[in-house]
């Protein structure tokens, strides 16, 4: 999966302009700007702002039979508390059909953690794992899911954290 040509040799999409060709690349182009436009937003709140170096941003691959069941990102008590907001940018071929490929993102809105509230109907939204789809939402609220896949699946995922505080401490 991680020699797939079209992951490994980057050509010029779209001459001098195009965002994978400018200083700085992918990263520094959109998912910077989208850090500093949520910066803005957390900006009020010395709580929520973010720590532009404390980003964590990874490659995911999902190879076939692929899947990762329900969790958050951001959980009490450990390091992963700093995650303010989770990010997942789709890098699967054009041809990636959803019907047979599967491997949908699915956002539970139940309002339960990491298992539905018992009694509560199940209340999801599933998201196409189509190339060139972000995904944005707040680690600490949504929990999600990877369904199986039937083909590889491939991501960029990652998470905007917010800077240490001195009550950080003694649960880190």
């Amino acid at each position: 999966g991680r020699n797939r040509m079209e992951l490994t040799s980057i050509s010029s999409a779209g001459g001098a302009n195009s965002i994978r060709d400018r200083d700085g690349g992918l990263y520094d182009i959109v998912l910077d700007n989208l850090c500093n436009s949520l910066s803005e937003l957390s900006s009020t709140d010395s709580q929520t702002k973010l720590d532009k170096s404390l980003n964590e941003l990874l490659y995911a691959y999902y190879p076939q039979g692929g899947f990762y069941r329900r969790h958050r990102d951001a959980v009490p008590n450990s390091a992963s508390v700093l995650r303010k907001y989770s990010l997942l940018l789709y890098l699967n071929k054009k041809e990636w059909d959803p019907k047979v490929d599967a491997g949908q993102l699915r956002l539970h809105l139940d309002g339960g953690g990491d298992e539905c509230p018992p009694g509560v109907a199940p209340n999801y939204v599933d998201v196409d794992p189509l190339g060139g789809t972000l995904v944005l939402f707040k680690s600490e609220l949504i929990p999600h899911e990877v369904m199986n896949t039937n083909s590889e699946r491939f991501a960029l995922v990652g998470w905007y954290n917010r800077g240490i505080t001195a009550g950080d401490i003694g649960s880190l």
